[in-house]
């Protein structure tokens, strides 16, 4: 999945309570409900292996 500001890959983030979505080169994170219309199959499966996502 790409970021919507620079193009570059969004990498799946997980903290202790959160998960992002994090442009590796501009490093601006998107929340889950940010982009959700738009995710791909890739991120979707990545974001499978969480039993929990919390939207904040």
């Amino acid at each position: 999945m790409e970021c919507e500001k620079c193009g570059d890959k969004l990498e799946v983030l997980r903290r202790c309570s959160q998960v992002r979505l994090t442009c590796r080169k501009c490093r601006h994170e998107y929340r889950i409900h940010e982009v959700a219309a738009r995710l791909d199959r890739e991120t979707e499966e990545q974001l499978g292996n969480f039993t929990t996502l919390i939207y904040d």
